[in-house]
C-alpha cells in the first residue's frame, strides 16, 4: 500500500509540473512567383520563385513556458527557416535554429533571454516600419537593423505602462578581450492610443580583417522613427546611420523612410513606402567594392486576407539606383532602374 501511494502521489506531480508549463509548436510557409528586370549588364529579366518566402520568411518553431511560482516563468523559444522549393535549411550554414536560439527568465520586473536573438535595433525598428519586414528581400528595412540577429546574446526586456525598454550584450567571444566582436545595444518604443515612437543605439567591434589576421573596428548604429494611426490608415516615417571604422576609411551607410497603409476592407490592406538607402566610402575604387551609392525603391503592395491564417499578397516596386549600387560591385549592372513585381500565398500554422 505504501508503494501504490507512493506511485500516485508522484504521478500526481508529474501531472502537476506538466500543467504548470506549455509548448507551442508555430509558422508559417510562403511560396511566392517575382520578375525583376534589369539584373546584369545586358538588361535582362529573371523569375524566380521565393522559396525562402517572398512576403514572410518560413519558419517552424517551438516556444514554451513554465511556471516557477511566484510571477516567474522560464522560457524558451527556437525556431528554424527553411526552403519551400526543396526543404532544406535557408542558411549557408546548416544552422538548425539559424533564426533564433534562446532560453531565459520572465517575471513582473521583466525578461532575460540568453542565446541566438533578434538585435535591439531590429526590435526597435519593428513599430515604424511601414510593411512591418514583409517582402524581406525587397525593402531595405531588414538591411538597417544592425546586423538582424546576434549570437551569444544577453537581452533585456522591460514593460513600463507605455514604455519598453530593451538592453543586449553580445558576447564576442575572443580570447583575451571582452570588446573585441562584442555588441552592446539599448532601445526603447513608447506606444499609446495612435502613436508609436522607438530608438534605438547600438555600440560594437566588428572585425574588418579575416579570421587569421583579425583587425577588430568600431562599428555605431542609431536608429529612429515613429507611427501614428488614424482611422483605417497608419503612416510611418524611420531614419537608420551606420558607421563602420575600417583600414584605411570609415563607411557610412543611412536609411530612411516613409510610408502609408490602409485598411480597405477588413480582408483587403494596401501599402505604399519609399526607402532610400546611401553609402560612403566603402572602398578605395568602383572596381573592389560598391563605393559611393544611393539607392530608391518605390513600392504599392495589396494583401488580401482569405482567413486569418491565409493570405494572398502581390506588390510592384521600382528601384532606382546612383554611383556604385548602378556600376560598381563584383557584379557590374550598369543599370540605373530595375522593376519587379511579386505575387504569392502566405500561410501560417
Amino acid at each position: 500500500m505504501k508503494h501504490q501511494l507512493t506511485a500516485i502521489a508522484l504521478g500526481a506531480m508529474s501531472t502537476l509540473a506538466h500543467a504548470q508549463s506549455n509548448v507551442t509548436v508555430y509558422g508559417s510557409i510562403d511560396a511566392g512567383l517575382r520578375n525583376v528586370t534589369n539584373v546584369n549588364a545586358a538588361g535582362d529579366d529573371r523569375l524566380t520563385m521565393g522559396s525562402n518566402g517572398t512576403f514572410r520568411s518560413n519558419r517552424i518553431g517551438f516556444r514554451g513556458s513554465e511556471d516557477l511560482g511566484g510571477n516567474l516563468k522560464a522560457v524558451f523559444l527556437l525556431e528554424a527557416g527553411f526552403n519551400t522549393g526543396t526543404g532544406a535549411l535557408n542558411n549557408t550554414n546548416s544552422q538548425l535554429f539559424q533564426r533564433e536560439a534562446r532560453v531565459g527568465l520572465a517575471g513582473s520586473w521583466g525578461q532575460v533571454d540568453l542565446g541566438r536573438q533578434y538585435t535591439v535595433a531590429y526590435k526597435t525598428i519593428l513599430a515604424f516600419d511601414p510593411f512591418v519586414y514583409r517582402y524581406p528581400s525587397v525593402t531595405y528595412a531588414l538591411s538597417s537593423t544592425a546586423g538582424t540577429r546576434n549570437s551569444n546574446d544577453i537581452q533585456y526586456t522591460g514593460n513600463f505602462g507605455d514604455v519598453t525598454l530593451r538592453a543586449e550584450y553580445a558576447l564576442g567571444e575572443v580570447a583575451g578581450s571582452t570588446s573585441q566582436g562584442a555588441a552592446q545595444a539599448v532601445g526603447a518604443t513608447y506606444a499609446s492610443g495612435p502613436v508609436k515612437l522607438g530608438a534605438s543605439y547600438t555600440r560594437a567591434e566588428r572585425n574588418v580583417g579575416t579570421a587569421a589576421a583579425a583587425n577588430y573596428r568600431d562599428y555605431d548604429h542609431f536608429a529612429v522613427g515613429g507611427a501614428y494611426t488614424f482611422g483605417k490608415a497608419t503612416a510611418s516615417v524611420g531614419y537608420v546611420d551606420e558607421t563602420q571604422e575600417g583600414a584605411a576609411r570609415d563607411s557610412t551607410a543611412k536609411w530612411m523612410w516613409a510610408g502609408l497603409a490602409y485598411k480597405l476592407t477588413p480582408q483587403l490592406g494596401l501599402t505604399g513606402a519609399w526607402y532610400r538607402n546611401k553609402v560612403f566610402n566603402t572602398a578605395a575604387s568602383a572596381s573592389v567594392a560598391a563605393g559611393d551609392a544611393k539607392r530608391d525603391l518605390y513600392m504599392v503592395g495589396l494583401t488580401y486576407e482569405l482567413s486569418r491564417r491565409t493570405t494572398l499578397y502581390s506588390e510592384i516596386d521600382i528601384q532606382k539606383l546612383n554611383g556604385g549600387y548602378a556600376t560598381g560591385g563584383t557584379t557590374r549592372l550598369n543599370q540605373t532602374r530595375q522593376t519587379g513585381i511579386s505575387a504569392g500565398i502566405m500561410h501560417v500554422f
